[in-house]
């Protein structure tokens, strides 16, 4: 179960759990499962257990759907963040940017990362041939003077409970905040979490202990 694959000894949950607990600016911490190792997991990182409907926890159910059922049975919530457990490092400092956004008045701030590679459109039947999407090639740049694109890195998304219930995560006012390359890594795949055990091994990143 990839929420439970070890990373440096310790469950994949336990990562992000923990960064929340250091943050310490949330009034309350959920788990939303219905998968009981999962749930004593978070348990032991200090988090509350809400228990998700089998309609929600199924593998065609979408995100949002499983938060609409969270803030149906929590009335008193009115801001809410919602973190991927699968972004292991995740840092408190990311979350008090994303958190300052929220109290400048924002609807919306989510984490994102930059990405400096060149698009180029996608060849079917019906074209067969393929166009640059985010440069020009007669004016190719060199990766150190391209800007790149902010592009959402799926680690935290801030939103008002208005925008929940509208189906969304994002919009009003909206913003991000950008987390460094080397943190945005995302655990969906077995090469994903031995590239993050890497990377911990190496002290590429220095992780809060």
């Amino acid at each position: 179960l990839k929420n439970l694959a070890p990373l440096g000894s310790r469950p994949l949950i336990s990562w992000s759990l923990q960064t929340m607990q250091e943050f310490g600016k949330f009034d309350s911490i959920w788990v939303s499962t219905d998968h009981e190792g999962i749930a004593e997991c978070a348990q032991a990182c200090g988090a509350k257990i809400f228990h998700r409907c089998k309609e929600h926890a199924a593998d065609t159910a979408s995100s949002i759907s499983a938060v609409q059922e969270f803030i149906a049975s929590h009335k008193e919530v009115d801001v809410l963040c919602v973190i991927q457990c699968t972004s292991p490092f995740i840092q408190p400092d990311f979350l008090e940017s994303g958190y300052k956004r929220v109290l400048q008045g924002y609807d919306s701030v989510f984490s994102s990362s930059r990405d400096k590679k060149l698009r180029w459109s996608e060849m079917s039947q019906a074209n067969d041939s393929t166009t640059a999407i985010n440069f020009d090639p007669a004016n190719r740049p060199r990766r150190q003077d391209f800007k790149g694109e902010i592009v959402e890195n799926g680690m935290f998304y801030f939103c008002r409970r208005e925008l929940v219930e509208q189906g969304v995560f994002q919009g009003g006012r909206c913003a991000y905040v950008e987390i460094p390359e080397e943190h945005s890594i995302d655990i969906d795949s077995p090469f994903d979490l031995a590239f993050a055990e890497q990377v911990l091994s190496q002290d590429y990143i220095q992780l809060f202990m």
